[in-house]
């Protein structure tokens, strides 16, 4: 842990890092991951300083009540913390609890009563086919972009809108690595097989043979320097050319994911397929693109019955 953000005792501390560490060596969490994991935890521990007065301890750990708990999350709540964002603080503080109950040193009867916010069922915002076959079709993206930077963002749009990719595994993916037939190394370090269909073969060659780098032995995917691309500037970029273009308010790098998603299913795909290709682990993760596509069949319902007419 980089920074003390709440008073505790030295042995705490220890605790802390262990855990840190078992997330990280054991589990094999993401980076990403491990900084939102600590910062839930942080977060949690210095409520329980200001709400206590006192310095965190296993002791006052083993002494919480549900009521505590439920003061962290109300206390989020006022700082308008978004239901999901509680639940996955959580979902944090939880696993540090269980790290300690494995070693005998915490009971996870009060924290396992604590029930987690309630969330709205929110659908997944697809594009449109329409909105997404005119964008990639575009001739430039941004007019003052060189070429080089124009094929590498379709090649990189086609890529996430024709094989579901989440935005950090195409960025992962290195240019040797390019096949047909590619495993993809996914969340929770689970692999799968996608398929890139000529168009994007032929989109990645024609970027990375106008690529002024040395592609062969880097990241496929990199900036006006060289280097690896991040999913923060993809997303900079989809905001500014949302108003550019057209696209709608939703447009980011992680909504083709969705819209390949939904329109495979809507135009008859096995769910079990587009789970796999997808890399769920559960097929209720798949079945709210089903959902979407039931809310745009009552939609059209609506529009074309002849009583509604």
């Amino acid at each position: 842990m980089s920074e003390k953000k709440f008073e505790a005792d030295a042995d705490f501390l220890i605790f802390v890092r262990e855990w840190s560490d078992f997330l990280k060596f054991q589990r094999r969490y993401s980076e990403n991951t491990l900084i939102s994991y600590m910062r839930d935890v942080n977060d949690f521990f210095k409520f329980l300083t200001e709400h206590f007065g006192e310095k965190v301890s296993i002791n006052l750990l083993k002494n919480l009540k549900n009521s505590d708990f439920r003061s962290w999350l109300s206390a989020r709540a006022c700082k308008d913390m978004a239901a999901r964002s509680n639940v996955r603080a959580l979902s944090s503080v939880k696993s540090f609890f269980n790290y300690l109950a494995d070693r005998g040193l915490i009971d996870l009867k009060v924290i396992n009563s604590v029930r987690r916010p309630k969330l709205a069922h929110l659908l997944p915002k697809p594009i449109e086919e329409d909105n997404i076959y005119m964008f990639l079709n575009l001739d430039r993206f941004f007019e003052n972009d060189e070429p080089w930077i124009t094929n590498r963002d379709r090649a990189l749009y086609l890529l996430l809108y024709c094989t579901g990719l989440r935005i950090n595994e195409a960025l992962n993916i290195k240019t040797k690595d390019v096949a047909p037939e590619m495993d993809i190394l996914g969340k929770g370090k689970k692999h799968r097989m996608i398929i890139l269909l000529p168009i994007i073969l032929e989109a990645i060659n024609k970027y990375v043979t106008s690529c002024p780098y040395n592609l062969d032995d880097n990241f496929l995917f990199v900036g006006i320097k060289g280097k690896k691309l991040h999913a923060s500037y993809v997303d900079n970029r989809l905001e500014k050319l949302r108003y550019i273009h057209g696209l709608p308010e939703h447009a980011s790098a992680h909504s083709f994911r969705h819209s390949f998603a939904t329109h495979l299913v809507k135009n008859g795909a096995d769910l079990r397929s587009v789970q796999d290709l997808l890399g769920h682990e559960s097929l209720a993760s798949t079945q709210i693109y089903t959902d979407i596509d039931n809310v745009n069949l009552l939609k059209t319902f609506e529009k074309t019955h002849p009583l509604e007419k």
